[in-house]
C-alpha cells in the first residue's frame, strides 16, 4: 500500500490474507459486509459503525458522504487495512484484509506531511517503489505518473517550492505510480482554494479514466460528491450505517460548468443535502461519532 497525506500513516507495502476461490459471480473489487467498529472508552466502548455494507466495482468512482463525525474516516481506514474492524469483513480483490494491502493506494488531505521536503518531486513519487521495482520500471512509472498529473516540468523541484495544489498532485502521482487497483482519498482537496479544487476534481476523473483504478473518496462537499461519483454512499445514524446508495446518472463526460448546471445535478444535490440534514439531526439527539 502507498499512503500519502497523513503523518499518522507511513508509506508501506503490505500483504493481504489468502485469496478467495474464484466463483461464477461478477467480480467485486471491494466487498464490505456488516462492518462494525468500536473505540475503547473509560467506561467500556463507543460504537461508531454498525453493519456497514456496500460493494465497489472495478473502475468505479464512489463518494462517501455524511454528517461531520459520522465515521467516514473510520470506514476508510478499515477498507485500507490500517484499522481492523471490530465486526464484519472487508475484502479487496477477493482477499479478506488482515492489514495494509498492496492493492490499495491512499491520498489524504494533509499532503504537506506526506511529502519529504528535502526530496525532489521525482524522489517523493518514487519513494514507495524503491524496494518493489527495478530502477528502469520505477523510472518509467514515475515519469508516466508525473506526466499524467501535469508535473513533468517540475521533476527536480522540492515540495516547498510548489503551491498547495501542486503538492497534492505529487501525492496523487505517488499513488498513481504505485499502481494499486483501488485508490482511497480522504478529503483530498479540502485544503486548497476553490479554483484549485475544481482542477484537482477534474484531474481525479481523468486519472480514473486513464488508469482504470477504482476510487473511494470521502468528502463533506455535496457538489463535489455528485460531480465525481458514479455512486454516492450516504452514512448516517449513531452508530453509523449506510442509509442510502445513490446512482449518479450524469454520464462520463463531465465539466465544471455544464454538468453542475443540469437539473439532474440540482435534484441530486437536494436529495443528498436532505439525507445529511436528517442524519445530522438524528446524531444531535444521540451523540456523534468520529
Amino acid at each position: 500500500m502507498t499512503i500519502t497525506g497523513s503523518d499518522e500513516m507511513s508509506t508501506h507495502a503490505g500483504a493481504s490474507a489468502n485469496p478467495e476461490p474464484a466463483t461464477g459471480a461478477p467480480h467485486k473489487l471491494v466487498t464490505i459486509r456488516d462492518v462494525g467498529h468500536d473505540y475503547p472508552t473509560r467506561d467500556g466502548h463507543r460504537t461508531v459503525l454498525d453493519k456497514v455494507s456496500f460493494d465497489v466495482n472495478p473502475g468505479e468512482f464512489i463518494c462517501i458522504v455524511g454528517p461531520s463525525g459520522v465515521g467516514k474516516t473510520t470506514i476508510l481506514r478499515c477498507i485500507a487495512g490500517l484499522q481492523p474492524s471490530t465486526r464484519g469483513e472487508v475484502k479487496v480483490n477477493g482477499r479478506v484484509l488482515t492489514g495494509p494491502s498492496s492493492d490499495v493506494g491512499l491520498v489524504f488531505q494533509d499532503y504537506s506531511r506526506s511529502l519529504m521536503p528535502w526530496m525532489s518531486v521525482t524522489d517523493n513519487v518514487a519513494l514507495p517503489l524503491r524496494k518493489r521495482l527495478t530502477r528502469v520500471e520505477r523510472e518509467r512509472r514515475v515519469t508516466a505518473a508525473l506526466r499524467e498529473v501535469g508535473l513533468d516540468q517540475h521533476t527536480e523541484s522540492k515540495p516547498w517550492q510548489l503551491s498547495g495544489g501542486m503538492q497534492q498532485r505529487v501525492a496523487i502521482a505517488r499513488a498513481l505510480a504505485f499502481g494499486a487497483p483501488l485508490l482511497l482519498m480522504d478529503e483530498p482537496f479540502a485544503s486548497v482554494d476553490a479554483q484549485t479544487r475544481a482542477e484537482l476534481e477534474d484531474l481525479s476523473l481523468r486519472v480514473r479514466e486513464d488508469s482504470g483504478q477504482a476510487v473511494i473518496l470521502i468528502t463533506h462537499d455535496i457538489d463535489e460528491s455528485i460531480y465525481l461519483a458514479d455512486r454516492i454512499i450516504v452514512l448516517g445514524g449513531s452508530p453509523a450505517s449506510v442509509i442510502a446508495e445513490l446512482t449518479v446518472p450524469l454520464g462520463s463526460n463531465r465539466d465544471q460548468i455544464n454538468t453542475k448546471s443540469l437539473p439532474e445535478f440540482a435534484e441530486l444535490r437536494k436529495t443528498v443535502h436532505t439525507l445529511i440534514q436528517e442524519a445530522s439531526r438524528s446524531m444531535g439527539q444521540k451523540g456523534g461519532s468520529k
